[in-house]
C-alpha cells in the first residue's frame, strides 16, 4: 500500500470523525434544548382506576406530570400509592399517575402525581385520566 493511499484513508477517517463529532455536538445540543423547554403538564381529576402500588424509594410527589413540575412532598419507600388515572408526559414518554398516598387526607383528593417508574405493582389495573 503506498504512502498516498494511506493518507487518503487517513483523511477520510478523520473527515468522518469530525462529521460525527459536530452531529453529536448537534444531538447534545438538541437535549439540552429540549429539557429546557420541558413543561409541568396536568390532567383532569378522574379516579377510574384501581391500581396499587408501593414507592420502590423516598421520592417527591409532584404537582403536575414532569419532573419539572413544583414537588407537593417526599414520600417515602414503601409507602402505598393508590393510583386514581395514569397520563403519558409528551415531553419524555415516561408514564406518570395521578393519585393518593396512603393516610392522606381528604381522602377524595388526590395527593399529587408519581412517575411509573418510582412505584412496584401491588395489584388493581390502571385507566388514562
Amino acid at each position: 500500500m503506498g504512502i498516498q493511499r494511506i493518507k487518503r484513508k487517513a483523511g477520510a477517517v478523520l473527515a468522518a470523525t469530525a462529521l460525527l463529532t459536530s452531529v453529536s455536538g448537534l444531538a447534545a445540543a438538541t437535549t439540552a434544548q429540549a429539557a429546557e423547554s420541558a413543561t409541568c403538564w396536568g390532567t383532569n381529576w378522574t379516579n377510574n382506576s384501581s391500581l396499587k402500588t408501593t414507592l420502590k424509594g423516598t421520592y417527591n410527589l409532584k404537582v403536575g406530570v414532569g419532573s419539572v413540575c413544583g414537588n407537593v412532598r417526599s414520600v417515602s419507600k414503601g409507602s402505598t400509592f393508590y393510583v386514581w388515572c395514569g397520563a403519558i408526559n409528551p415531553d419524555s414518554g415516561v408514564l406518570w399517575f395521578l393519585g393518593r398516598v396512603a393516610g392522606d387526607t381528604p381522602a377524595t383528593q388526590p395527593s399529587g402525581y408519581m412517575s411509573s417508574d418510582n412505584l412496584n405493582y401491588v395489584s388493581g389495573t390502571w385507566d388514562y385520566c
